[in-house]
Parts: structure tokens; sequence; C-alpha cells
């Protein structure tokens, strides 16, 4: 709340911007979705909710554990390394921003006296802070958001190779105060899959998996960092969505004894395989026998030379038939949805 420190906000402004939700997803940074464990160690790679790109020949993106910060390594890309997130993906955004204040707050430490830019846009009027200063560095940006914008990004960006970013905290809201201890706009996990028993449509913040996959397509940049193309990706490069029609649901093996089978699971859309979250397993019967009861002793023809006992070995014996279509438990269909904003 620096402008507020300041003198350079008015305490309604205060009290309006208190009002409102952080606009930024995992501006902490705690969510990894798609980190990688591997001898002991994580590997965290790209934050939920957030884009890199650009990132040249040796450009990285992960966590640095030390500091609880983003940490992001610029590499030898022609083009400015950018680390951005659309702010804007939810339900009914225009009502919320378009013609509204929307202010910003990135607090992050560069390695030296490199030039650094951080930028808010709408992609028609913008502000952009640049910062050349070693250290902890704090960028205070704000924007009227344009009655027609298509959209509102908050980016940070480099252009110089070989410079190491940590960003601690970034959070944004509607009003010309920006406030870090604001709720955020997104109420539980982008990525979280829900079940409804009394409704066949998804809620607007959700997509439901009931379908054909889809490909997320412009305004799910959020969903598709987590997916990350988990389920297969389009001929765009963006994530398909899972199609958990008429599937049960089982709990992630993870190496115990209890899904025996789980190295020959397959990909459900995308390549993962084997004991992994999101694989698919067919149905199949617990190896078991049927015994048949009868004895070869019967007596099978009489005379005055006694009983003779016939047996025709060509002749297949079978229980018979049973069942229906399927091997399952009682069940209750639910709609399966995933949560997107």
């Amino acid at each position: 709340m620096e402008n507020w420190e300041n003198g350079n906000t008015s305490l309604s402004d205060l009290l309006y911007a208190m009002q409102q939700r952080n606009l930024v997803y995992n501006g902490d940074f705690r969510y990894y979705s798609n980190q990688v464990m591997a001898g002991g160690f994580i590997t965290y790679n790209c934050p939920d909710g957030w884009v890199f790109e650009n990132p040249g020949q040796f450009g990285t993106v992960g966590f640095d554990v030390a500091s609880n910060s983003c940490y992001i390594n610029t590499g030898g890309s022609t083009e400015p390394t950018v680390f951005r997130q659309a702010i804007h993906e939810f339900p009914r955004w225009q009502v919320v921003l378009q013609g509204s204040y929307v202010s910003a707050t990135v607090i992050m430490n560069i390695s030296g006296n490199y030039p650094v830019s951080c930028t808010l846009t709408d992609n028609i009027d913008g502000d952009t802070v640049t910062r050349s200063t070693a250290g902890d560095v704090q960028f205070d940006l704000q924007l009227k958001v344009n009655d027609n914008a298509t959209g509102v990004y908050l980016s940070v960006e480099c252009k110089v190779p070989n410079v190491r970013l940590k960003i601690s905290q970034v959070y944004a809201n509607v009003g010309k105060v920006a406030i870090i201890s604001l709720p955020t706009m997104v109420q539980g996990i982008i990525g979280e899959r829900r079940q409804y028993i009394a409704t066949e449509t998804a809620p607007a913040e959700e997509i439901s998996l009931c379908q054909a996959p889809i490909s997320l397509g412009e305004g799910y940049s959020r969903l598709n960092s987590v997916l990350n193309g988990r389920f297969g990706s389009s001929s765009t490069g963006l994530s398909m969505t899972p199609d958990m029609r008429g599937y049960f649901s089982r709990s992630w093996n993870n190496g115990s004894p209890n899904d025996p089978d789980a190295g020959q699971r397959t990909a459900l859309g995308g390549t993962v395989t084997g004991d992994h979250a999101g694989t698919l397993e067919q149905d199949m019967f617990l190896k078991h026998s049927h015994p048949l009861s009868w004895t070869a002793n019967q007596p099978s023809m009489g005379g005055n030379a006694g009983s003779v006992t016939v047996i025709n070995t060509l002749q297949q014996s079978k229980t018979g038939d049973t069942g229906g279509n399927e091997t399952r438990p009682k069940n209750i269909a639910e709609l399966y949805t995933i949560k997107w904003a």
C-alpha cells in the first residue's frame, strides 16, 4: 500500500480497494502442479497460473526454497524473457474490470543493475515501470482498463541474458491502491476436480469433463498451465480436457501393492502412462475358477454284466453365461467438472 502510505491515496480509495479481491492467482507461488520428484529432489518448473515465454537456450523458472520466491534465470533469447499472467480469467470479468482502475504491485530481487520491466496492460492501454537497481525492488502499477479491453495482463520482462530474478509477491485488485492481504478472486485451486449429483450443467467457473475432449483455447491460460498437455494437446499446442464419461475414479496408487497392474496403466488422451495420476485402466476380473460338481463313477449303462461308466472327453463343460454388459459395483451417475477460475 505504498501510495496510501505516501499520502497519494484518499481514505475512500483505500476503503474501496479493501472490498475487492486479488486478481492474481498463485501470487505467492505456492502451487506447482507440474513439479517432478527425482532422487529426493523436487524440480518445480513453472508455477501454476503463469506463462513463461522466450526463455532462450538457458532460461529457467522454478522455486527458490531459501527465499520462498519464484526464480527466473533469463537465457539467450533475442526476444525479452517474459513471465506473465492473464488476470482477467474469471466469468463476467468485463463487468468488473472494464472502465475500472486496476492497481498492481510486484516485489522481487534483481541479481544486478539490469533493466527489468513490469507491465499492466489491456492490449489497448498500459502502464510500464522499469527498474535497473540490484537487490530488493518494488514495482507499483496502475491502469484504467479500457471499455473495449479484451483482457488484462500483468507481466515481468527482461531483455538481458543471465539475470536472476526472485519474485516473492505479486498482487493486483480493482481500485487505486494495491493491497497485499485481499482474498483471491479464485476460490479454491485451479485444476481441482469437482462433482455434482443434481445438475448436468457445469458452473461458470468450471468445465464439464463429461463430454468429448475440448481444447482450452483463449481465456484458459491458467488451467492450461496446470494440465500442461497431460491429456493431449490441440494443433495450437493448448491442452485438451480429459474425457471422463462413464468412468469410475480410483485414487493414485503411488507405488503401493493395492493396484497390482499400475505399471500397465495407459494414457487418457495424452502420453502419461504407468503409475501416475490421470492414467486409464481397463476393466478386468480377478483370476479365479468355477469348479464343476460331477463324478465319473456314476453308472451310465446297466446289464447282466454290471454297470459301465462312459466318459465323453470331447464334450466341453461350462457353467453357462451370467451377468450383463460390464463389471461394476452399485453406483450413482454424477457430473464431473474441472475448475478453471
